[in-house]
């Protein structure tokens, strides 16, 4: 069974969130303009088309795939299992493609196939030419479903194999649309067409406008004006690199005893066109013996910083409401000198830990209504808006299990016209633990991926800000600054 000239469309891993205005519905339509554009005739959905397999955003990616008019079949992934582990959002995107076509999806929301998928797979006849779909890559099945396949492929039964899950690309494996998580590039989706031998032919059409290298001029100028590094501590040398490479943004990452020269150096940085002065706070707390956060607020205004950075307040969610005057009295006591010098302040979000990730045990401030009611709070009671969000971009990323609800262009959306401040860094996963502060060395890593924050600038959801590189290191800033200028 061979058919030529078919174009079958691949889409895998948009994660829509309950936020519809988010860059990720556009990602959905222009891959659905694409598809269109590029005569194909038919969509394969392989799953995590939502985030979390609400009825709304089933409903919604659903009713823009119907809108295209081309058919379409689908298999559910594991995402579609977050809110209802019961399947019921899944079956919604069970979908089995018509008989006459070479296209056998395997349901791998649960991790492995079935058994009635792999006898499935056993039953297809020698050289029938198959295109297998599939959620959760076959590198990942377990021994006795791989030999399945195998042999399949072998029999020629099946003669193309593509999944999604991974968020990057190998053979048998795309990256997909969510820009938030798409790894090595911009969002993409496949077009499938069988040559006449049988096989598939894999075409990946990629976002337009989203990598540096489609950048525009004006655009690229501007976020290169806008990016920064902490100096974590190594401040001289921090500062001559800064002056060597005219970066405009500079974040004080110091002790309260710092080289005498500093001040010097800080002069020579402006005069050279230094810009935007940041001094990173230690943090709100109900109780401050050593009053380290009203020190750090003198030598901010010592020092001639433009702004500081300061964490959401240190206390637990659910102790927050009943600290809260506390915590406004502290602030304006240690605070209100930063204020009456014209000093803007960026409230930074923090992030859940392995043990600390429920309401009662985890951080204030690691969601975005939260941030956003400090901000609002502050902004009230000081009767200014020099308060506002410093989006700290690996922390509301590696914040489990909110993230799952909260992607990153969720908070582009609704803090973006709050934002006053970044702090990029990579979070990296090593044997199962998750690290922050690591340096940058793509704009499209894992997992810290920055596609969906250029697509939220570009479409104005975003205040331009300075953008602080924040590897733990000054090493680390410094691999982070040279690489992604060289990229840029």
């Amino acid at each position: 069974m061979v058919f030529r000239n078919m174009k079958i469309a691949i889409l895998a891993d948009l994660h829509l969130t309950d936020n519809f205005n988010t860059v990720k519905r556009n990602v959905l339509e222009w891959a659905l303009a694409k598809i269109v554009e590029q005569n194909c005739n038919y969509i394969c959905c392989i799953g995590d088309l939502t985030a979390q397999g609400s009825v709304e955003q089933a409903d919604k990616v659903l009713s823009y795939l119907y809108a295209t008019n081309i058919d379409f079949c689908s298999t559910p992934g594991n995402a579609e299992l977050r809110i209802y582990s019961d399947g019921r959002i899944a079956k919604k995107f069970d979908i089995l493609p018509a008989k006459e076509i070479p296209l056998i999806l395997v349901d791998t929301s649960f991790d492995q196939p079935t058994k009635e998928d792999l006898e499935k797979i056993s039953a297809l006849k020698d050289n029938s030419n198959y295109l297998l779909a599939t959620h959760n890559p076959i590198v990942k099945w377990n021994p006795e479903a791989l030999e399945v396949v195998n042999n399949a492929i072998v029999r020629k039964a099946i003669t193309g194999v593509i999944a999604g899950h991974s968020h990057h690309d190998a053979e048998g494996i795309l990256r997909g649309l969510d820009p938030d998580k798409a790894s090595g590039g911009a969002p993409m989706f496949s077009i499938f067409e069988q040559d006449v031998e049988g096989s598939w032919n894999r075409k990946d059409i990629v976002m337009e406008g989203i990598e540096p290298k489609d950048w525009d001029r004006d655009f690229k100028e501007t976020f290169i004006r806008n990016l920064g590094v902490s100096t974590m501590w190594e401040e001289i040398e921090a500062f001559n690199f800064a002056i060597s490479n005219n970066i405009k943004n500079v974040e004080l990452r110091m002790g309260l005893d710092y080289p005498e020269e500093l001040p010097q150096v800080i002069a020579q940085w402006r005069q050279n066109g230094g810009e935007i002065l940041s001094l990173h706070l230690p943090e709100l707390r109900v109780v401050d013996e050593e009053e380290n956060l009203r020190k750090y607020a003198q030598l901010a205004v010592k020092l001639g910083c433009n702004r500081v950075t300061l964490h959401v307040p240190k206390v637990t969610a659910a102790a927050f409401e009943s600290q809260k005057e506390v915590l406004l009295d502290n602030f304006s006591k240690n605070l209100q000198v930063l204020l009456d010098n014209n000093i803007v302040i960026g409230i930074e979000n923090l992030h859940t830990t392995a043990t600390c990730n429920t309401f009662e045990t985890r951080n204030f401030g690691c969601t975005i209504a939260e941030c956003y009611d400090w901000i609002m709070l502050l902004r009230g009671r000081f009767n200014t808006n020099l308060i506002g969000f410093h989006l700290d971009v690996g922390h509301a990323r590696n914040n489990a299990p909110i993230a799952g609800k909260e992607n990153l262009s969720d908070w582009y959306l609704k803090m973006g016209h709050l934002i006053n401040g970044w702090h990029i860094h990579q979070v990296v996963n090593k044997d199962g633990k998750f690290s922050n502060h690591q340096p940058m060395t793509s704009f499209s890593q894992k997992l810290i991926c920055l596609n969906g924050l250029i697509m939220a600038l570009q479409k104005g959801q975003l205040n331009n800000a300075p953008m602080f590189l924040e590897a733990r290191t000054w090493p680390g800033n410094v691999e982070s600054y040279t690489k992604l200028i060289e990229l840029l």
